[in-house]
C-alpha cells in the first residue's frame, strides 16, 4: 500500500471512528499534523454528523461547506465535502466522498469510499475490486 493511500486510510478510518475516544487516540500517531489530527472530539463528533447527513443526501458532485466555529484558543475549521459516485458493493450501498478542511495552515485532502451499514451509520472500507 502507497504512503499516500494508507494516510488517506487512516484519515477515513478516524473520521468514522471519532466518536470512539480510544479509537481516536490509537491513531493519533499517522494523523499528527492533519487537520483532523487536530481536532477535539467535539469537533470531530460534528465532522462525523456532517458526513453522515452529506452521504444520505448530498447529490453526486455538489459541495457540501462545512465549518466549526472557533471556541477559545482553537481556531476556526472550514471545508467542503463532495459525494463522487455510488456503488453497491458486498450489499452494501457505498459513496465516494472527497474531504477538503482547512485549520489554519494545516489542510486536509482525500477521497475514500464509504458503505451504509444495517444501523444506518456510514463506515470508510475498501471496496472490493471488479
Amino acid at each position: 500500500m502507497s504512503p499516500g493511500l494508507f494516510l488517506r486510510s487512516t484519515l477515513l478510518c478516524a473520521v468514522t471512528l471519532v466518536p470512539a475516544a480510544p479509537a481516536f487516540a490509537y491513531f493519533d500517531t499517522f494523523i499528527h499534523g492533519t487537520v483532523i489530527g487536530s481536532m477535539s472530539q467535539k469537533e470531530s463528533a460534528a465532522l462525523f454528523k456532517a458526513v453522515g447527513k452529506t452521504l444520505n443526501e448530498g447529490a453526486d458532485g455538489a459541495e457540501v461547506p462545512w465549518t466549526y466555529p472557533a471556541s477559545g484558543k482553537r481556531k476556526p475549521i472550514e471545508g467542503n465535502l463532495t459525494p463522487m459516485g455510488a456503488k453497491t458493493d458486498k450489499g452494501q450501498s457505498c459513496r465516494q466522498l472527497k474531504v477538503q478542511l482547512k485549520r489554519s495552515d494545516l489542510e486536509d485532502n482525500w477521497t475514500g469510499w464509504f458503505c451504509k451499514q444495517s444501523d444506518g451509520h456510514w463506515r470508510s472500507r475498501q471496496l472490493s475490486e471488479g
